[in-house]
């Protein structure tokens, strides 16, 4: 399996080495996108131990338990008016718990562009437990089981006027202006000195989100969040470790400008390539007990078995898949899964958990001191949503070609999806997890989609089935005799394409000066982009004593024919250059050759054939671009 306990002292080292790397702001020459510390490995061993009995304590349950998380987002701000940068508005701090919800769910956005193929053949080298799998043998995008809800009630169990938010002017607390600490060092210890002791809610109640702005060009950082205690685990020196949370220190900082999703609420204020909210999905992520897709290391271990190993830290948005295939031991051809939230990637190419990260998160949740009581005090519950199906798709596709479906649906709880035809069309895989779909024949039909959470909701769309083009081959055979004008001319299609020569045209032409074979692969493309590929055979043979097909033959008389000595030959036209006279047995081998001068080409030719045998024979006449003629002769 790819993961493994690393021995202590060098992982001791590499804490001390990636934290430093963490505290300078850079890694790899990036910005830190995330300044949350790494765990050391004596809270990794207690976490794999508590992963053990959790898997033993659930066998046999066929559903993970559900958690929901009350959420007290602190808004720092300058005095500025609500909904005005950084005290942000309602409607942006709303929308980042909506994102939170449908990352956890498994439905996040993009989620539907997921590849068919992903990381299909890693599962399958790493023997991958079918709960890891979905059907169509993919590494599954996962529901965490975890939810998220703004809390109603503050500590004292007052209603909150806003549900979940906590909105503190940092003028009045006589605090600096966040926004103008330079360094990021500097700029974490007053966040955790400061802001945090002043201002955060019972731990064990309530996750804390603490939302500012900074200097976000000295600094670098979008986010850092706290790791979940374990039994108080201490580190080395006896004190608290510095990555776990504690009950002044608690929760999660955001970067204002990466907070919220600008599709759920467009009207906030962004900062570029990080405007979909996923900031606060990776760092809650930590909060849960997640760690880096590449182990903060190169090709380190996040302790999940189902995420492939990754060489260090991606950046920028979508990519092809597969990307990085080969850049660690075990992860060709698949590559890394840069789409997982817990790279650096941009906030649109990152869009799934695995069931082993749902794994830690749920055990995260049972077991930390301040996460297992979550949920429990009545502050809050998360509002059903009720289904709304939707996907995307093109309008035409072709005959037998699949056709991707893009499932939007939204809803909560999670819906479950039925996909359905009027036409005799085939889901891949063929339940609510489908993706693809192909029609048989052509014609115009419809896709539904009807996504179910305890509300019905059904989106109908029509689909433009359309039939490959239908071919005509002119002339319609594809054996010709040596001199005959060979061209074929295709029919039918808008375009052509023809290989091995790489032609744009409907027809190929072929030379027919002697016996040949040839294969063309016309590739004709209709209405649609639909395409017909069509292989012609193409055989060019002597038809000796069958056809005298070249009209250019009547250029020449011959006789006697039959002969049993000497032919004449004798051009009805003065040729204005030399030509050859070559004989062919009924093979195709040329036996004999005569040259004919220029200044000889309209007198009468004697050519002796008496050496030959008696039979059938083609003579050909050949001028320098092989056009004048054949005839045939038998010689007795």
């Amino acid at each position: 399996m790819k993961k493994f306990l690393l021995i202590f002292l060098n992982f001791s080292f590499l804490f001390a080495s990636t934290l430093l790397q963490a505290q300078m702001g850079q890694i790899d020459g990036h910005q830190n996108l995330c300044g949350s510390p790494v765990p050391d490995l004596a809270w990794e061993a207690q976490l794999q131990a508590l992963i053990s009995q959790n898997k033993v304590s659930q066998s046999g349950q066929k559903q993970q338990s559900l958690y929901t998380i009350p959420v007290i987002i602190h808004v720092i701000h300058g005095g500025q008016a609500v909904g005005t940068y950084p005290n942000l508005s309602n409607g942006q701090l709303v929308s980042q718990i909506q994102t939170l919800n449908n990352d956890y769910g498994g439905i996040g956005y993009n989620s539907g562009i997921y590849p068919l193929n992903a990381f299909s053949a890693y599962a399958m080298s790493q023997a991958l437990p079918s709960n890891n799998l979905d059907q169509i043998n993919r590494v599954k995008i996962a529901n965490c089981g975890v939810q998220f809800c703004l809390a109603t009630k503050d500590t004292n169990g007052n209603a909150l006027p806003e549900p979940g938010i906590d909105r503190i002017n940092y003028v009045t607390r006589n605090w600096n202006n966040p926004g103008t600490i330079s360094g990021l060092t500097t700029f974490q210890n007053y966040v955790n000195s400061t802001i945090k002791p002043q201002t955060i809610w019972n731990v064990s109640k309530y996750l804390n989100i603490w939302v500012t702005d900074e200097n976000i060009a000295s600094n670098g950082l979008l986010g850092y969040a706290t790791f979940p205690v374990l039994s108080n685990l201490t580190g080395l020196g006896g004190n608290l470790v510095s990555y776990a949370g504690t009950n002044i220190s608690d929760g999660l900082w955001c970067y204002a400008k990466a907070f919220g999703s600008s599709i759920i609420y467009p009207a906030g204020t962004y900062y570029q390539n990080y405007t979909f909210g996923r900031t606060s999905t990776h760092e809650i992520g930590h909060w849960l007990g997640l760690r880096h897709i590449w182990g903060d290391a190169n090709c380190a271990t996040d302790y999940c078995d189902d995420t492939p190993p990754a060489k260090t830290s991606n950046f920028n948005s979508i990519f092809a898949y597969p990307y990085h295939s080969g850049t660690c031991t075990g992860n060709s051809p698949d590559g890394e899964m840069v789409m997982n939230f817990m790279d650096y990637t941009n906030d649109n190419a990152k869009y799934m958990f695995t069931t082993d990260q749902a794994t830690r998160m749920q055990t995260a949740m049972q077991n930390s001191p301040y996460r297992k009581f979550l949920g429990s005090h009545n502050l809050c519950s998360v509002a059903d949503i009720a289904a709304i199906a939707n996907f995307t798709s093109v309008s035409n596709v072709c005959v037998g070609a699949s056709l991707n479906l893009v499932n939007q649906s939204l809803g909560v709880p999670v819906p479950s999806f039925t996909w359905s035809s009027n036409a005799a069309a085939v889901f891949n895989p063929n339940n609510s997890l489908a993706y693809t779909v192909t029609f048989p024949t052509a014609g115009i039909f419809t896709i539904s989609l009807a996504a179910y959470n305890g509300t019905l909701s059904t989106v109908t769309k029509t689909v433009n089935v359309l039939a490959a083009p239908s071919l005509t081959l002119n002339p319609s055979r594809t054996n010709f005799c040596l001199g005959e004008n060979v061209t074929l001319d295709m029919q039918g299609a808008n375009t052509y394409y023809w290989q091995p020569d790489s032609l744009l045209t409907s027809y190929i032409s072929l030379p027919s000066d002697h016996p040949a074979e040839y294969s063309y692969t016309c590739v004709a493309t209709g209405a649609g982009a639909c395409k017909t590929t069509t292989v012609l055979n193409i055989t060019i043979r002597d038809c000796t004593g069958l056809l005298d097909a070249n009209a250019l033959d009547n250029r020449f008389d011959i006789y006697p024919n039959p002969s049993n000595g000497l032919i004449t030959v004798q051009s009805k036209q003065n040729f204005n250059e030399a030509y050859d006279i070559d004989i062919y047995d009924p093979l195709g081998k040329l036996v004999m050759k005569q040259s004919v001068a220029k200044n000889a080409s309209a007198k009468p030719i004697t050519i002796d054939v008496s050496a030959l045998n008696k039979g059938i024979y083609l003579m050909r006449f050949k001028d320098a671009s092989g056009k004048l003629g054949h005839k045939t002769i038998a010689i007795e």
